[in-house]
Parts: structure tokens; sequence; C-alpha cells
């Protein structure tokens, strides 16, 4: 169970010095002339402080403009969403890619320039997410891509997403070193992160705090004299999705009363010594509309008083209208916008802020710029996309960046919920690399851990392929090379389980209506066949031949719910370590399922011996050899399926589901 009681509150000053929240709370203020603690202020309302000595001569304040741009989720699309070999940067009106590094440089620079020329400041801020998506990640260790980004455009400021999680605390640490040794200097913002004060294992992250590099706020003084307080916060639901953050966890549960009171001062304190308070959150909006939104920046704007712009990530929706949220006690108004994901858009949001009154005095405008091929990339971009190109295609994988894997006849993605041609293919491939011998076994891959889609007789190039199951990387030690992507492990169920696992998928079916989100939980699965009734509980579960791994031939052998058999699954270490979570497993209880994955002698797996369930990739070399997700749909597509992904059966009806 994650601890939520502690809270990491501490304020950054213009230098960077940072301070723990207890030492803030005893810092001495001017408050008209008399010198009196902060905490009195507070007494009388942080809203009335005038401590900021360039209003002083205007009782009435200064009204001040700013231009705050985001980015946001952008998973390290340096080469844009869509076909990778399409994407043409240096033309214009020549292919349907939208996105790329290049382009969004070009955008970004262009607004700057004409925001600047008009006197008005500009804010460049991101809200978590850069890494984990694409080829580049391949880089993680030696010349991290997206790091080398954000400083190359200077961002203000940045937080930390779940996915830059993925790669652990430690590993985290050392590619945020990497990037320092190639210049890196952009402040990260992390409020609501709280380290372990027993285990080692986030010692080197919790350094980069101690040292300044990664900071619990941040104050900036624009060239007009604004003064802007910026939070870095990540919720919830992003908490939940972030398993190989263990030791770190995150105060993140907004409804929480403790969790507020700790935000709550932490706000308090940075009003008390800024004009206004961006919250990069990475968060989420799981509902854009203005009339009913909804998701945790809501929550977080309910009860949190005193932000007053949060800038949302995480789920990936863009908001194309400002969505205002009043909190439930005080009355303050919340604006919250989402720039969306992979670097297709740019936000962009004007407003005035009065410095006496510490408020928003104006409309906040929103723009959303599409970023596609009417916008000629950048040519410092593009030369680094070219350095980074040729170190991937020199170590020494199966395929260059270009090169084609294979050639898909049907279009291919994984949009909703039920039984769809892309997940049933990755569950495939996954059962094809981990079925041994004879022995009945079955695949199953989650549409949460799907990230790309296919056109129809689109070549897939090496980089398309990886950006489709581009996530995490392994918690374990003993990998030469060290590459990103969740390793595939062989677990085992019983026959009961498998029909859990179907009735679990049934009902996400059901409620995908009500609840989308969880559709990301739906377990597309290879060599099953489920039947479900007008209620969606499942009546009959019956498996294919143990090859028969496109599920083509006639599901003719039962699998019975009881605990007679153990049958053998392959699935990745996200599924895996989501299984182990206390929410899932709730989830789980409360739809009268259980799931309990062991290891091939019974043994429950847990945290400490999920090592022991990875699949070996090599038979030959002593140790393991981890199989990555994005090896094993590679090995299927080139070997079992010959180059070619057919219609039939991954375009057309499969037949595995019949409702």
């Amino acid at each position: 169970m994650r601890n939520r009681s502690r809270f990491s509150g501490a304020v950054c000053s213009h230098g960077l010095i940072h301070t723990t929240e207890e030492a803030c709370m005893k810092k001495i203020l001017y408050y008209k002339g008399i010198v009196v603690p902060l905490v009195i202020v507070f007494a009388f309302g942080f809203f009335a402080f005038t401590g900021c000595s360039e209003d002083g001569d205007d009782d009435n304040g200064k009204n001040l403009q700013v231009t705050i741009l985001q980015t946001t989720d952008m998973h390290n699309r340096v080469t844009g969403y869509g076909q990778h070999t399409l994407y043409s940067p240096d033309g214009l009106d020549n292919d349907s890619v939208l996105g790329g590094f290049a382009r969004l440089a070009t955008k970004t620079n262009e607004i700057r320039d004409a925001q600047t020329a008009d006197d008005i400041p500009v804010l460049l801020l991101d809200s978590g997410d850069y890494t984990m998506g694409t080829v580049y990640d391949l880089l993680w260790d030696t010349d991290p891509a997206p790091f080398a980004y954000l400083q190359h455009m200077q961002y203000d400021a940045v937080t930390l997403g779940n996915h830059e999680f993925d790669y652990n605390p430690q590993r985290l640490a050392d590619m945020i070193t990497t990037a320092q040794g190639e210049g890196f200097d952009i402040p990260i913002v992390a409020s609501n992160m709280v380290f372990d004060d027993t285990d080692t294992e986030d010692d080197d992250l919790e350094a980069l705090q101690t040292s300044g590099d990664i900071v619990t706020t941040f104050i900036k003084t624009l060239d007009n004299g604004l003064i802007v307080g910026i939070v870095g916060l990540l919720g919830e639901t992003a908490d939940d999705y972030a398993p190989n953050a263990v030791p770190v966890t995150f105060n993140s549960d907004y409804s929480d009363t403790d969790v507020q009171a700790a935000i709550q001062a932490t706000v308090n304190t940075l009003r008390s010594q800024s004009h206004v308070v961006v919250a990069l959150s990475h968060s989420g909006l799981t509902d854009v509309t203005p009339s009913a939104p909804a998701g945790d920046d809501v929550t977080l704007a309910e009860n949190i008083s005193g932000i007053d712009i949060i800038l949302s990530g995480h789920e990936h929706k863009r908001t194309d209208s400002v969505v205002s949220v009043t909190n439930t006690t005080t009355g303050h108004v919340t604006r919250i916008v989402c720039a969306g994901a992979y670097t297709r858009n740019l936000l962009q949001v004007d407003f005035t802020v009065n410095t006496k009154s510490r408020s928003i005095v104006s409309d906040v405008t929103l723009t959303n710029h599409t970023i596609d091929d009417t916008i000629v990339g950048d040519t410092d971009v593009n030369d680094m996309v070219d350095t980074w190109d040729t170190a991937i295609n020199a170590m020494s994988l199966d395929y260059d960046i270009e090169d084609t894997v294979a050639t898909t006849t049907p279009a291919l993605s994984s949009s909703s919920p039920g039984e769809n041609g892309l997940g049933s293919l990755i569950a495939d491939s996954f059962r094809y690399v981990g079925t041994s011998g004879t022995e009945q076994t079955f695949g199953g891959c989650a549409n949460g851990t799907i990230r790309n889609s296919f056109t129809a007789t689109q070549a897939i190039s090496f980089a398309d392929l990886f950006a489709l199951l581009p996530l995490g990387m392994t918690s374990e030690t003993d990998q030469d090379p060290l590459l990103p992507g969740y390793p595939l492990l062989k677990i085992y169920v019983y026959g009961d389980e498998v029909w859990d696992i179907c009735g679990f998928n049934a009902k996400i079916i059901q409620y995908y209506a009500y609840l989308p989100s969880y559709s990301e939980y739906f377990v597309s699965l290879s060599g099953l066949q489920y039947t479900y009734d007008t209620s969606y509980a499942v009546t009959d579960v019956n498996a294919y031949a143990y090859d028969d791994y496109d599920c083509t031939g006639t599901a003719s052998t039962d699998i019975l719910d009881d605990e007679s058999t153990l049958y053998p699954m392959i699935i990745d270490s996200y599924v895996m370590a989501m299984l182990l979570s206390d929410s899932i497993q709730t989830l789980l209880g409360n739809m009268g399922f259980s799931i309990v994955p062991k290891l091939s002698d019974e043994t429950v797996i847990t945290e400490d011996n999920m090592g022991l369930a990875r699949l070996d990739s090599d038979g030959v070399t002593i140790g393991t050899q981890e199989y990555q997700c994005w090896q094993a749909f590679a090995d299927y597509l080139s070997v079992e399926l010959g180059g070619t992904i057919p219609n039939d059966p991954y375009g057309s009806d499969l037949g595995r589901i019949n409702p």
C-alpha cells in the first residue's frame, strides 16, 4: 500500500534556492511596513499580501499581460504522430503526419517572436510524459531526446508524468543526470512527490531534489514584472498507472483532507510570493465539456483554492474551450486547459493579471495551434533528429529506423473495447513467442499499452512498430543492453481465473458508455473464444489448438470453470504490475472476480518474485534474455506471418468473442 501521508512541500525562490515548507512558514515578511510572521499574513488572507515592491507606487496595482504556451504528453514523438517514413518537415503540404519536434519548434518560436515584439512575455511549460513513446527512447541513457528538445527550446519549467517513472526512480535519475551532462538545466517541478526514508532505490532521484535540480515549487519574474508561481502535481489516476515508481509515492488523492491541507499550504505560500499561480498538473480531464467537466484536475480545483491556471496532462484530451471550476469553499475560479498529446497541438492562453489583487482581470483566451505539414520544421531541430537517427541505427538492432518490418492489408487500431484486429494481432504475437512445445498457452494484451495504429496497406517501418508498444522497462538489473519496452512474462492461472478474465472483459464492454476510461483495461486474448449473455455474464469458454496462433480454426477445447488445470498465459510486466495493484484487485473484487497469477509451481507472483516469470528469448545464453513486447511483435510479423498482415482474420470479424 502506498504511503500517502506525507507531502514534500517546498518553495523555490527566484534563484532556485528551495527551502522546506516548515522553513517557509517561519519566514518573516513585511506587511504594510509591519514585521509579521507569514502565518499571520495567511490568517488575514493570502490574497491581501502586497509585499512585491514593483507595485508599491500604484495603489491600484498594474495590469500585466502574459502568454503561456503548453505542451503535454509529447511521449517523445520526435517525428510526429503518423507513418514515420512520410514525415517530411523540410517541405510544406506533402504529408499527413501531425506534430513532430521540428514543426513544433517553428510554431513555438513564431509565437514567442510575435508576442515579444508586442512586449508580452511568454512562458513555455510542459505537464509531463515527454518520454516513452517512440524508437528515440532507445537513447534514454546516452542522449535522451526529449530532454535535449526541452533544453533547446528553453522551456521555463516542466513537471514529471507517470511515464517518466516507467524507467524506475534510479534510471530516471540516471537519465536526468545524463541530460545534464549535455547541458540540461530546465527546472523540473514536482510538488507532491514523496521519497522513502528507508529505501535506497530512490536516493539518486532524491539527491537531484536536494541539489535543486528538481524543485517543489518554482517562481519566475517575467520581463514586465509579473511574478508567476508554479506548482507541479501528479494526480491519483496517473499515480495508479505508475507501478515502477516504487519506492517513490505521491500525495495524489485530491479528495483526501490531509492531502488537501498539504497542497493548500504550499499554494498559499506560493501565492504570497507571486501574482499568479500556475499548476503543471499531470492529473487529467476525463471530460473536457465546459458545462460538465470531470477528472482529477476538476477534483483538484474544487478542493484547492488559489490555483489560477491548471495546465492539465495525462488523459490526452485536448480542450477546445477553457474549463472553469469554482472552489467549493472560497469561490476562487480556476481555469483548466490541456494541449492534448503527441506534439499534435501547441496550446496558447493569453490573459491579464492585476498585481495588487493578484487575480486574472481579463478573459482567458485559448488558442490551439495544430502542428502539421503547413509548418516548415526548424532546421536546428532537424539536425538534432538526424544525429539521433544515426545513433539508433548504430545500435546493432535487427532493424534500422526506416526498415520495413511488414506490410498490413487492413487498417488496424484499438480505439474501443471489444474484439479488434490490432489487439488480437498483438496478443497472438505474445502467444506465438511464449508457447513451449504443445502446451496450451494463451496470450493477453491490454488496450492501454497500445499507442499507435496502422493505415490500410501501410509499409510498417521499425519506427512505426516500436511506437505501437513503446512503453516501460524491466525492473530487473541483469539486462545488457538495457532497452525500453515492457518484458513479457509467462504466468499461470487456473481455469476459473481464465473465466474471470473473460468475464472482466465482458463487464468492460458492458459499461463502456458510462466508464470509457476503463477501456484501457480491456485485454485482447489469443487462444481463447468466449460467449456472454444479455447480462454480460460469460457462459462458455473454449480454447483453440495450441499452434493455431491466429485463431482461425475451431475453438473445440472446453476450459472448465474450476481449479483442475493450470494454464500458462503470456502478458507483459505492466499488466502484471497492475494486477498486483490495490486498485485493480479492488475493482476485480467488486465485480466478483479473482485473478491471482502464479509461477509454474503454483507460487503466487509478487513484486519480489515477478522476475522469475520473465520469458527468455534465448534458450542458449546463460541467464534470462528478456523478450520485450515490440520484439515479440516484430518476430511474429516477420516470421510467422511472412511480412504481411492479412485481412483474414485481422481485418474482419475475428469471432473470438460471441455476445
